[in-house]
């Protein structure tokens, strides 16, 4: 999960003229993966609140002695270690390798480093990535926003989950008045200030092949006092299984 509205942000790269926010992302967070935890104090809470209301919400996606997880864009390990008790193992992916390096030892200082390790990639969706490991559940808390192409993300995400293997995004949710939901300060890691739309999520799911599209709200939360309270939300799709 990110660690600020964010995590370091796992994005393809732009082409053309176009700002590269995956570049952007992956700059500021290996320059602030060391102090992002006295920045954005509140983000434990976050990760707590999301793999909660994942929990609750879909129960039969954490099993302890067989959940193979990835937890992509992981930031410094906040999310992951909210998950950890509740799955066998989990990859975290993320494109800064600052933030890679503090999940690391994290991991290492709690004891958990057999059960959660994170890599330094970016992700394409293509055969020989991550040794070609496949996953039961994929998770993503406060990052799709930082993404340029989420529809490219999805896709490639949904090329690791197992046959059957479901992916869970948690970011903010786009307000019914359109207002911006993240600060001026941070629009060049941001390309969707406004947050995410139901109809923008179902349309990006089932274009990347996922099925059984649900998205429900996982609470409101403020990350610091120059941010908006905003909603957030849990959005599920599923790899279909293999026809028989």
């Amino acid at each position: 999960m990110s660690e600020t509205t964010s995590s370091a942000a796992h994005a393809h790269h732009h082409h053309g003229g176009h700002h590269d926010f995956a570049e952007a992302n992956k700059a500021y967070f290996d320059e602030h993966a060391p102090t992002l935890e006295q920045e954005h104090p509140n983000a434990h809470k976050l990760g707590a609140m999301v793999i909660e209301t994942m929990r609750k919400t879909y129960p039969a996606l954490f099993d302890k002695e067989r959940t193979e997880a990835m937890d992509y864009a992981c930031g410094t390990g906040n999310v992951s270690l909210a998950l950890r008790p509740y799955v066998k193992h989990i990859v975290g992916v993320d494109i800064s390798q600052g933030s890679v390096d503090i999940y690391n030892k994290k991991a290492a200082e709690q004891g958990f480093s057999s059960e959660m390790e994170a890599v330094c990639a970016v992700l394409k969706g293509e055969p020989g990535e991550l040794g070609g490991a496949k996953f039961d559940l994929i998770t993503c808390s406060a990052s799709y926003h930082h993404f340029p192409d989420i529809a490219e993300t999805t896709r490639a995400l949904a090329y690791f989950l197992k046959p059957g293997g479901s992916i869970l995004v948690a970011d903010l949710k786009a307000a019914p008045d359109g207002k911006e939901l993240v600060p001026s300060t941070h629009h060049h890691l941001v390309p969707h200030k406004h947050g995410l739309t139901e109809e923008v999520m179902r349309a990006t799911f089932e274009g990347a092949g996922l099925v059984e599209f649900e998205m429900t709200e996982a609470g409101t939360f403020k990350f610091s006092e120059s941010t908006p309270e905003a909603t957030w939300f849990i959005a599920r799709g599923v790899k279909p299984a293999e026809k028989a």
